[in-house]
């Protein structure tokens, strides 16, 4: 079976920067140690084995870790994280203008801004700098950029306080198979 949920992630400028394809996974699915399924419920998250095609602008590169991926509907924000095998190597947090989530399909906006989250939640500012240059070279509006610096301090909030969604992201995997029981259940 095929990955069966696509996504593109573009510029501000709607330049397309990569796609990929994933599992959606069902709100109910446990994966592993994470905290209550039911806080997910309006959340897509996507499945991506090691080895799923990352097709970039400048290259298509095989991803090299297990990958889960959170969406939210209206959400500045989208997290990524990263396992190797079936644990947490940490999880990037990317501000995005809200996602355009169709039934199989899904297209965001990358603002250049991101988050480092290690598994014991110590965080680092990645990209402070390159989403200002972006900011000034491709004119983000005034709303985008108070966008992204609200979820910015959202996430950090969330991290602080290490509830919520941080508390969503389990640190061990209970397998690494998830796309192989979507085919027998298809």
């Amino acid at each position: 079976m095929l990955a069966d949920f696509h996504v593109e992630s573009r510029s501000y400028d709607q330049m397309l920067r990569g796609t990929w394809r994933g599992y959606r996974l069902a709100p109910e699915t446990r994966l592993g140690d994470e905290g209550e399924v039911e806080a997910v419920s309006d959340c897509i998250r996507l499945w991506l084995p090691a080895g799923t095609a990352m097709n970039w602008s400048t290259a298509t590169r095989p991803l090299r870790s297990n990958c889960v991926q959170f969406f939210w509907p209206g959400r500045w924000y989208m997290l990524t994280a990263f396992y190797n095998g079936q644990e947490l190597i940490h999880t990037y947090a990317s501000m995005i203008r809200p996602a355009e989530i169709e039934l199989d399909r899904l297209v965001y906006t990358d603002l250049d801004l991101n988050l480092l989250v290690e598994p014991d939640l110590r965080y680092e500012v990645l990209t402070q700098v390159e989403f200002e240059q972006a900011a000034d070279l491709l004119g983000y509006s005034e709303d985008v950029r108070i966008g992204a610096l609200l979820a910015l301090q959202t996430l950090t909030n969330a991290i602080s306080l290490g509830t919520g969604l941080f508390a969503l992201i389990p640190r061990t995997l209970k397998r690494t198979n998830f796309h192989l029981e979507l085919c027998q259940k298809s």
